[in-house]
């Protein structure tokens, strides 16, 4: 019998029975959609004569639907999930979105959730919470990417699925359940989220394919429906589960036909489910998932290393008895309270497949035994099998504590101070910034910021020799400690960062010099650039005499937008733009700090992409030379609606999160014909750069094609002339791009002194998803779609 992961009487994943031992109620939040709702309704598919519906909503049972009238904070079970290990629990996507209000089948990531959840199979009626932990959102299963939403009408899907991590300790009776490998044939059953005997249902797997198995429901008894989903699918023979109730096939619409398909479900099978959560980071939490059937072990270095080091450490049951409850509650393992102990093979079992169990073992042994200790660290930041996490579980909590106290401005600035420390490209979930003023999303963040940088083994920075490097999240934290506000947050990441590198035996002075890189960069990057925003709409007349409807907002670098002060309500013209806009950059400019200088970001509809507000000067200068805009200041364009239009901001946050990575991808007069350009930048998603030099008179409407698919940064040549004029630009090396609009507003200074040799009028777009927009600009609404 085990003792780690056992209750405290004793009794662990051995005696569990059935998959009840192991099924987990998902309940619904009392923001959610009332019991038996079921969310937008998605269109069957006019071509399909069935369709699949992701199962979730009223409960069964002694559990009624509520009534219209009912409270709305009664408990709602929208579906189960599975004991995957002692604090995890598994279950489907469309479960989790059900629970929060969402439609079923959406896409993206609903932020930081905690739901409530119930054990049917424990000792005792208990409930608690559980926090997501990975999203895995439903997914096309016709698209070869991972990041395309299901289609309304859809038969099958992929993904689907989340992982929670208990908030609350395991209750008695809890366990695991063991997997096997679905196969056809199989006689399953599932149960409903609640585990009422009366709502098992029975049926067998007909057909397995593509890692869904379709199940055949009895024609008697219960039949698996709304509230199954994201429990097991348990094979009676093998007394294992296989899989994971995902959807039920449903009727289109019209008359009763007793030829139609009844009791027809399919489910994610057991391997698809691992090939979903290996792939996703989840794989750690697989091992305790294993059949536990005794087979003869091939040698393995780690174990035999570990248990040699154990006979060290423990060598006799006062040692044993004197740390295993504290290293089980390190592990947030559960552990029984009878006096019995764990043998050091059990133990050595727990060190090589519980995650973060060997620095969890360091922790415990350092106050006593500090040499033992350091080498458990050493494996642990050395060992292959164990560098993607070497921090102990409650090292791990302590960071994540920190980091979500801080303020506001910081954290909008933590994926900015990760790409200053580094000079390599980094991962999407690190330099992603897309709504971090929300604490949910940052909470969400903030879990895969430290699990990205924790898998990376150094900075590659020089440290002594003789003494480990600095692993790439303690760099990062030092930065973010950087931006020093509050000062007591500075100094709690920094003792925080300085607790670790004592535990992994890093140089104090390798530490002080990263610290004092971070000091460097946070001098001199005091804030984001302040910026003007512009927004024209409404545009009357032609050229220099047409005129807009104006709004102005100011963004000091904090990424908050302070609606500034116009020239009342009517229309105003190019000149009388400007005039406003000098007036509004001259008060930036004197209030910024450093070398933050302020940018121009214009706001324009489709039919305004060549506007010239960039060469103009103010009037009324005098004999003063005139002052204008695109020289001294630099100025970008933004065009939401057409994105909007297209329906293309996913993609959109995809290419610019892979800013500086490729090369520019540059079209020429073959490109004429939108098709072709969509074609060519469906084939690289993380195209992020696109210079146009199709044929003067051609180009706005071919960077028009170009921001339907999402491209966030474009620059061509508005000029009347044949060459391409924007072709001399430096966009090499990639990381380059960064220097574009600075690099533009010298161009157009070179142009106004030199105009023969700069004959090109550049127009850049640089539609940056970590700079909002001002609420008009999400609401804007035009009554006719653009010609894309």
């Amino acid at each position: 019998m085990r003792w780690f992961g056992a209750g405290p009487d004793g009794t662990g994943d051995d005696a569990a029975p059935d998959e009840r031992a192991g099924l987990v109620t998902v309940y619904g939040t009392d923001d959610g959609p009332a019991a038996g709702a079921q969310g937008p309704a998605r269109p069957p598919s006019a071509a399909t004569a069935y369709a699949a519906a992701p199962l979730g909503g009223a409960a069964l049972g002694t559990h009624p639907a509520a009534s219209r009238t009912a409270p709305r904070s009664a408990p709602r079970t929208v579906g189960a999930g599975v004991c995957l290990t002692p604090r995890h629990v598994l279950t489907c996507a469309h479960v989790i979105n059900l629970a929060v209000g969402r439609d079923k089948l959406e896409y993206a990531h609903p932020g930081a959730v905690e739901l409530a959840v119930g054990f049917p199979g424990a000792d005792r009626d208990t409930r608690g919470t559980a926090r997501l932990t990975h999203w895995i959102p439903p997914r096309d299963e016709q698209s070869p990417e991972r990041h395309l939403a299901v289609p309304p009408g859809a038969r099958r899907w992929r993904g689907d699925l989340a992982v929670l991590e208990l908030t609350c300790d395991p209750p008695s009776g809890l366990a695991p359940l063991r997997w096997a490998p679905m196969t056809g044939s199989q006689t399953v059953r599932a149960r409903y989220g609640t585990g009422d005997p009366e709502h098992t249902a029975y049926g067998r797997v007909a057909t397995f394919e593509d890692g869904i198995g379709y199940v055949h429901g009895r024609p008697t008894g219960a039949a698996i429906r709304g509230g199954y989903s994201g429990g097991p699918v348990w094979s009676v023979a093998d007394q294992r589960a296989v899989g994971l109730v995902a959807a039920m096939v449903t009727q289109g619409a019209g008359p009763y036909d007793p030829t139609m398909t009844t009791r027809l479900s399919w489910s994610f099978s057991w391997q698809a489910v691992k090939a979903e959560l290996t792939a996703a980071g989840a794989d750690g939490l697989l091992p305790g998932c294993a059949d536990q059937v005794p087979q003869q072990r091939t040698p393995d270095r780690l174990r035999e290393d570990l248990r040699l080091l154990l006979d060290r450490a423990l060598p006799d049951e006062a040692h044993v008895r004197k740390h295993a409850s504290r290293f089980a509650e390190r592990c947030l393992l559960p552990h029984p309270e009878d006096g019995s102990l764990p043998s050091l093979e059990e133990w050595t079992e727990v060190l090589v497949t519980v995650d973060r169990a060997v620095p969890a073992l360091a922790e415990v042994l350092a106050p006593y035994d500090p040499a033992h200790a350091r080498t458990l660290r050493d494996l642990a930041r050395l060992t292959p099998r164990l560098t993607d996490h070497w921090m102990s579980p409650w090292e791990e909590r302590a960071l994540l504590h920190l980091l979500g106290t801080l303020p506001d401005d910081v954290r909008r600035r933590v994926p900015e101070a990760t790409r200053s420390a580094f000079p390599y490209p980094l991962p999407d979930e690190v330099v992603d910034g897309t709504g971090l003023s929300d604490p949910k999303v940052f909470a969400a963040y903030a879990r895969r910021w430290v699990a990205a940088l924790e898998s990376r083994a150094g900075d590659g920075r020089q440290v002594p020799a003789g003494t480990p490097g600095v692993p790439a999240l303690l760099r990062a934290v030092e930065f973010v400690a950087a931006l020093g506000s509050p000062l007591d947050r500075r100094t709690e990441l920094r003792q925080w960062n300085e607790r670790m590198a004592g535990h992994l035996g890093i140089d104090t002075a390798t530490l002080a010099d990263r610290r004092a890189d971070a000091d460097q960069w946070a001098q001199a990057a005091v804030s984001a650039p302040p910026r003007l925003v512009v927004e024209l709409t409404g545009g009357t007349g032609h050229g220099r005499t047409r005129r807009y409807d104006v709004g102005f907002w100011t963004d000091v670098g904090d990424g908050r937008l302070q609606p500034a002060a116009g020239a009342g309500a009517d229309p105003l013209a190019p000149a009388e733009i400007v005039k406003i806009l000098h007036k509004h950059l001259d008060r930036l400019a004197g209030a910024s700090v450093g070398q933050a200088w302020p940018t121009v970001e214009l706001i324009v509809e489709h039919g305004d992409l060549e506007i010239d507000l960039d060469s103009l000067g103010a009037a009324d200068a005098g004999p003063l030379p005139p002052k204008v805009v695109g020289t001294r200041y630099p100025m970008v364009l933004r065009c939401p609606s057409i994105r909007r239009l297209a329906d293309s901001d996913g993609v959109w946050r995809r290419r610019w999160r892979a800013l500086g990575r490729k090369s520019a991808m540059r079209l020429d007069a073959t490109h004429d014909d939108p098709g072709r350009v969509a074609g060519l930048l469906d084939e690289d998603l993380d195209a992020s750069v696109v210079v146009v030099g199709t044929p003067p008179g051609t180009r706005a409407r071919t960077a028009t094609w170009c921001l339907a698919c999402g491209v966030p940064v474009l620059l061509w040549d508005r000029a009347e002339h044949t060459a391409d004029g924007v072709g001399g630009f430096r966009l090499d090396p990639p990381s380059r791009v960064h220097q574009l609009p600075d690099a533009v507003r010298e161009y157009r200074a070179k142009a106004r002194s030199s105009p023969d040799e700069h004959r090109a009028r550049p127009v850049l777009v640089w539609d940056d998803p970590g700079r909002p927009l001002p609420l008009t600009a999400h609401l804007t609404d035009p009554s006719e779609r653009a010609e894309l």
